[in-house]
């Protein structure tokens, strides 16, 4: 059993179980090969990363069986109208690929307000509704690449789904870890995360991808030829003068990637902490292990990416 920071245990490809009485399983991710059927909980109008890490599941029909998307809000300066603002950006990246329609999209709710009270949502139900076609054997992979809003609502909503998901929670902040987290998506909604972190589903803790840096020239070169998608997605950095700027991050790109690669990160299982209001991590109370991962490497995962989006058939 871990105790106060935790031992790191090194993981393959088969689900590990926690040694904790809570029995929490701790995701694995299937070898390269299979396919998952996924739902990616996305604040996309907030920054250029997540229509990078959404075209390249886009582009991995051989690794995923996509689902469904929800759009969340980033409401902490944006505005309550910042969830409409990602649902709009969502179904315009569809549309430029030419995915519109082939899977159901749905806004999300506005953050928690008091804990372990869900916010109800088109969203959440829709995770509610798809978590239910899955199981423990086949369950829906969950990458939330925004506030936990819609997601931990979902599983407070309805508790009997959390063994049929494999949720991937982009916490990166880890130059802090493990005393603490400073990281937009968790400062977005921190009753949501609590209620993650508290909860038995089996928990996916992403904390790289501060360095999925690439130069504006680069991107011009090489993925603005690649059709309306590769066009739009060059395009788009143009929105915004930090988006072109050779120090910025496309940090969520690192989910999906580390999804199809696994070999592409570290991952060690920790005990689950919680999660304080100050947003220290408080590790007296014990929710079970989630496997936590580390230090991406980038050269592979912009070669992954690019490759995918070269010989896709699912994007134009």
């Amino acid at each position: 059993m871990n105790s106060g920071r935790g031992s790191a245990q090194q993981i393959g490809s088969t689900t590990v179980v926690s040694a904790d009485a809570s029995q929490r399983i701790v995701p694995a991710v299937p070898a390269p090969g299979q396919c998952l059927p996924l739902l990616i909980d996305s604040d996309v109008a907030n920054e250029i990363d997540d229509l990078y890490a959404i075209s390249l599941a886009l582009a991995a029909s051989e690794r995923f069986e996509l689902q469904g998307m929800v759009a969340t809000h980033f409401a902490q300066w944006a505005g309550p109208d910042s969830t409409d603002k990602s649902f709009d950006l969502l179904q315009q990246l569809l549309e430029v690929s030419g995915n519109q329609g082939r899977f159901p999209i749905a806004r999300g709710g506005d953050p928690m307000q008091y804990s372990n009270v869900p916010t109800s949502s088109e969203g959440a139900d829709l995770i509610v509704r798809l978590a239910r076609q899955a199981s423990p054997s086949n369950p829906l992979w969950v990458v939330v690449l925004g506030a936990a809003t819609n997601t931990a609502s979902a599983i407070l909503q309805a508790p009997d789904i959390q063994p049929n998901l494999r949720v991937v929670f982009h916490a990166r902040c880890a130059h802090h870890w493990p005393e603490r987290t400073v990281q937009f998506n968790v400062v977005g909604d921190v009753i949501a995360v609590q209620a993650l972190l508290e909860s038995q589903v089996p928990l996916v803790w992403f904390d790289t991808g501060t360095k999925l840096t690439i130069p504006y020239a680069e991107t011009k070169a090489r993925l603005a030829p690649m059709g309306a998608t590769g066009e739009f997605l060059h395009r788009f950095r143009d929105q915004k003068p930090q988006f072109a700027k050779v120090t910025k991050g496309f940090f969520d790109v690192g989910d999906i990637a580390w999804l199809m690669d696994p070999t592409l990160c570290k991952m060690e299982v920790v005990s689950t902490p919680r999660l304080q209001r100050t947003l220290a991590f408080e590790r007296s109370q014990r929710h079970g292990e989630m496997l936590r991962v580390s230090e991406i490497d980038v050269d592979r995962t912009w070669k992954l990416f690019f490759d995918s989006l070269t010989r896709s058939p699912q994007i134009r």
